[in-house]
């Protein structure tokens, strides 16, 4: 009786099984850094979607303080008007100083321009703090019942990579790094 007859043959089957199981495993693995990939992608356009949400809210906030502080026959552009950054190129912001005359006081009157420049301060602080490093460019254009306002919203995105996605949104010559983004927007008064 010789033993190999009465043993099978599993010489050609040799390390199929662990085979299958490494090409499964690595399967496994490949499917579950496309789902990271995909969660990753997911929470940075979320927050840069929140970011163009809160800028929205903010062109419209602004375009409210100017129809609230609208007389007749008022130049609404220009340094002491609602104009913001008109001329500038692109610079790191910091924290814009406080309103000079507190106009919501419920005491002080103030004039068109004291009002101007009351909303500027306050609305400019606002985007410097709802964005990171928010910053905007305010250039009031029109006369008569035709007047409008051109507001370019401006942040630095965290979570951007060194492509400039919102470049074709920035004002012109603005010359901004690649990880600013630019909302724009035009509103009438």
């Amino acid at each position: 009786m010789s033993k190999s007859r009465n043993q099978p043959h599993w010489n050609n089957q040799t390390g199929a099984t662990l085979v299958e199981v490494l090409v499964s495993a690595l399967l496994l693995a490949l499917g579950i850094l496309a789902m990271a990939a995909m969660q990753v992608n997911a929470v940075q356009y979320s927050k840069t979607s929140e970011f163009r949400t809160l800028a929205t809210l903010l062109a419209n906030d602004l375009g409210d303080r100017m129809r609230a502080n609208h007389p007749a026959l008022q130049n609404m552009s220009g340094a002491t008007g609602y104009d913001y950054l008109s001329t500038d190129a692109y610079a790191a912001p910091t924290l814009p100083d406080e309103p000079g005359t507190n106009c919501a006081d419920g005491v002080t009157t103030c004039t068109f321009n004291q009002m101007a420049a009351y909303d500027k301060a306050v609305w400019s602080r606002t985007v410097f703090r709802q964005l990171p490093q928010g910053t905007a460019r305010v250039i009031v254009n029109g006369t008569g019942d035709r007047i409008y306002a051109d507001i370019w919203i401006v942040w630095t995105d965290p979570s951007s990579s060194t492509s400039n996605q919102a470049a074709d949104n920035c004002p012109a010559n603005y010359n901004q790094p690649s990880t600013v983004r630019c909302v724009y927007f035009r509103i009438a008064i």
